[in-house]
Formats: C-alpha cells, sequence, structure tokens
C-alpha cells in the first residue's frame, strides 16, 4: 500500500504540473502576453521544479522524506491550481514558483523512499511504475484542466486542491516499508561536483538531451495546433495520448531493465525514438492517425527516465536522494531553461523547423549511453 500510495501522490502532483501548457494561450490571452512571455512561465516553473531537485534532494537525504513527500504536492495544487485567480503575471510567476518548490521536494523524496522500500531485484519495475505514474498524472493534467477552465473558467482549477490535501494526509498515517535511512554529514553544495562525474555524467547529459526534445514537442503542441486551426480540446486530446503513451513506456523500460539489463534497454530505446520523432514530425498533424506515431515516440523518448534514474541510485546508494535529484531534476530544469530560447525561435522560424533541429539533440545522447561502463546483466 505504501508505494501505490506513494505513486498516486506523483500522479496528483504531475497532473497539476501538466495544468501549464494546455493553459498557455488562454494565459496568453488572459494576461495579454506573447510567446516570448509564456515561455518564462514555463522556465520559472521548470527552474523551481527541477533545477532545485539536486539541493532539494541534499535537504531530503537528512530529514524526515515522508513529510516531504506528503507536503511537496500540497504545495504544487495550491500553486498552479491558483493561476486563474491571480491578478497579474508577476503574481503568477511567483505561484509557478511556490508550486516549482513543492513539486521539486516531492519528486526527491518520493523517489528516494520508493527505491528504500522496494526489494533491489524489483527496484526498475518499482521506479518505472513511479516514474510512470507522474507521467499519468501528466497524460489527465491536460483533460482536467481544459475541462475546468472550458465550463467554469479558470478560477475552477483551485477544485481540486482538497483532494491532494486529504492523500497527503492519508499517506502519512501509513508506516514506511523499511525504516529512514538519512546522511548525518553537514549539508554541502559540493556533494553534487562529487557525484556529477563518470557514468552518472553520462546519465545526466543524455536525459538532459532527451527532456529537451521531449518538452520542446510537449509544451509546443498546443500552440502548434491552435496556429493550425485546431481546438484546445483536440490539442488536450492529443497531449493526453502522448503522456499516456509515455508512462506506459516507461514500465515497460523499467521492467525490461530487470530482465535485460539497464545499459542494453537504454540504448535500444533512445535510437529506436530518433527516427520515430522525425515520422512524427512529417505526419499530417490534422489527422487522427497521427495519434499512433506520437503514442509511440512519447513510449520510448520516456522509457529510458526510470532506468537513468535507477543507475544512477545504484552507483551512489549513500546520496540516493541527491543523485534522484539530479536525474530527475536537473535534467528537466535544463529542459525548462532551454524553452526560454526555443519559444523565441519558434516566433521567429516556425514550430516544425525549430523541433526538427532539436531532434538532433537526441544523437549525443546515445553516444553517451553507448559509453556507459556499467550493465547489470539479467536479474
Amino acid at each position: 500500500m505504501f508505494p501505490i500510495l506513494l505513486s498516486l501522490l506523483h500522479t496528483v502532483n504531475d497532473m497539476f504540473s501538466s495544468f501549464l501548457p494546455p493553459m498557455l494561450p488562454g494565459l496568453m490571452g488572459h494576461f495579454s502576453i506573447g510567446i516570448g512571455l509564456a515561455a518564462i512561465l514555463v522556465s520559472v516553473y521548470a527552474v523551481t521544479s527541477s533545477l532545485l531537485q539536486p539541493f532539494a534532494g541534499m535537504i531530503v537525504d537528512r530529514y524526515d522524506r515522508r513529510w516531504l513527500a506528503a507536503f511537496g504536492p500540497v504545495l504544487t495544487a495550491l500553486g498552479l491550481g491558483s493561476m486563474g485567480l491571480v491578478g497579474g503575471y508577476p503574481w503568477l510567476l511567483a505561484t509557478l514558483g511556490v508550486a516549482g518548490v513543492g513539486s521539486a521536494l516531492f519528486h526527491v523524496a518520493g523517489a528516494s523512499l520508493m527505491a528504500q522500500n522496494t526489494p533491489l531485484a524489483r527496484r526498475g519495475f518499482w521506479m518505472s511504475f513511479f516514474s510512470s505514474s507522474g507521467v499519468l498524472g501528466m497524460s489527465i493534467g491536460p483533460l482536467v484542466s481544459v475541462g475546468l477552465a472550458t465550463r467554469y473558467g479558470m478560477g475552477a482549477l483551485s477544485w481540486p486542491v482538497i483532494g491532494v490535501v486529504l492523500m497527503a494526509l492519508l499517506f502519512l498515517r501509513l508506516p514506511p516499508l523499511a525504516p529512514e535511512r538519512r546522511s548525518g554529514s553537514t549539508l554541502h553544495l559540493r556533494e553534487i561536483a562529487l557525484v556529477l562525474r563518470g557514468d552518472i555524467a553520462r546519465l545526466w547529459g543524455l536525459s538532459v538531451m532527451r527532456s529537451v526534445v521531449f518538452v520542446g514537442y510537449e509544451t509546443t503542441l498546443p500552440v502548434w495546433f491552435v496556429a493550425r486551426g485546431l481546438s484546445d480540446e483536440r490539442a488536450a486530446v492529443a497531449l493526453s495520448v502522448f503522456n499516456l503513451s509515455a508512462a506506459v513506456g516507461g514500465i515497460l523500460g523499467g521492467w525490461l531493465s530487470d530482465r535485460l539489463g539497464r545499459r542494453r534497454v537504454l540504448i535500444v530505446t533512445l535510437a529506436a525514438s530518433l527516427p520515430l520523432f522525425y515520422l512524427l514530425l512529417l505526419w499530417p498533424i490534422g489527422a487522427w492517425s497521427y495519434l499512433v506515431p506520437m503514442a509511440l515516440t512519447g513510449a520510448l523518448m520516456n522509457a529510458s527516465l526510470p532506468i537513468s534514474v535507477v543507475m544512477a541510485q545504484e552507483i551512489e546508494p549513500r546520496r540516493i536522494a541527491t543523485v534522484s535529484g539530479m536525474m530527475l531534476g536537473f535534467t528537466w530544469g535544463f529542459a525548462g531553461l532551454a524553452y526560454a530560447v526555443i519559444g523565441p525561435l519558434i516566433a521567429h522560424y516556425s514550430v516544425g523547423d525549430v523541433l526538427a533541429a532539436l531532434g538532433l539533440l537526441l544523437i549525443p545522447g546515445l553516444y553517451w549511453a553507448q559509453q556507459l561502463h556499467g550493465d547489470d546483466g539479467r536479474r
């Protein structure tokens, strides 16, 4: 029950996190901003929710992870649920910052608790289950946010917050399956430099490349659809299919890595996602058949995420929250920062041209995957 409820918290946390992309066209109109300022919204949330994760990990390694895992999603829900209630663009930036801090605390605490409370031989599956639970929330989020905003206005985005509070209270009543293991040493920023080397540096690099492509496509999709004259609802369905298939791909990737070896599965999924991504860009976007390459691409691109996290945890078991924050946080954080550049490029060129250029980033990611030394083989 403990890992299941922890994964459900991941679902609701990331459900709120995915409120932002489909709301971008509405926020642009409501606050009278262009794609450049809208891209800054994405970057602010990415910096606080992702780039702060390694620093949050150093805190989580020393304090009660259950409380941080429960408190994080509440902050995320409060921040993103209030997007329709704030009175101006600066307040919107502030609420996204609060939500991002909550998400950062949850992800590192949740990943650490999952690693502690699952058997080693099944850790790939359970970490992929935890990771894919978040992606499932990302697939539900566009449907929930667009449905609430369309029917009742953007203020209705705050309604699901009470459910998150109740889930957090229930989680705190459950005892963990394993005792807390914390580091008693003093908090030092140099810990990040100590672990960001060798295979962990390669894992982080390939994860950044993959995440920039993933975030660039996922975040731009609603704007791309609206520019083609398609409805917000159609864009929400497309985003949900992309993220739901990514959740399934994450689970399958983790399960296969327990049996075939993490490095092997990592290389195959990255290699297969490259041609599929370009097929996705060439497919007619207005056709419903577009959902097929979208689903396959989302599944293959996300399959590598839980594998990278587990490999990093196995390399640095004494700093499990710190490396979890680096793999889950720094990767998405740098991807979010990159979108601050991607947005103006799209405004100057075109969505298709910029995404085609981004796809080339999968090539160095595949190279670093092949350079990894360790492989745990069959389990």
